[in-house]
């Protein structure tokens, strides 16, 4: 066999399913908004790229048109990253605020 010296492929185990902590609906107060609805929370607190992002768009999935989803997240790279994949998964940004040692992302599905 010509590419025997790369030795025989490891067999991996399955890799885990991405999850995070999800939380239920609830009301928050956004500057410039008012009182907004959260339909779903995604805390990636701790999580690298890009999995704040899948699991921002696995919660978008779950929601109807017009709900809003919040990510909690203290990776900078994941929240700069959060308006231009809005754009391209036909939402819209609402805010991003800066909280203790993390960020507040209020992403809403639809345009």
């Amino acid at each position: 066999m010509i590419f025997e010296w790369f030795g025989k492929k490891k067999r991996t185990k399955k890799r885990p399913r991405m999850h995070a902590a999800v939380y239920e609906s609830r009301e928050v107060e956004i500057p410039g908004l008012g009182v907004v609805t959260v339909a779903r929370t995604v805390d990636c607190i701790g999580d690298g790229c890009p999995k704040p992002q899948l699991l921002t768009l696995k919660a978008l999935n779950l929601v109807r048109e017009g709900e809003v989803v919040e990510l909690i997240s203290d990776n900078p790279t994941a929240v700069e990253t959060i308006p231009a994949m809005m754009l391209a998964a036909y939402g819209s940004h609402l805010a991003t605020i800066r909280d203790d040692g993390c960020w507040k992302v209020y992403v809403r599905k639809g345009i």
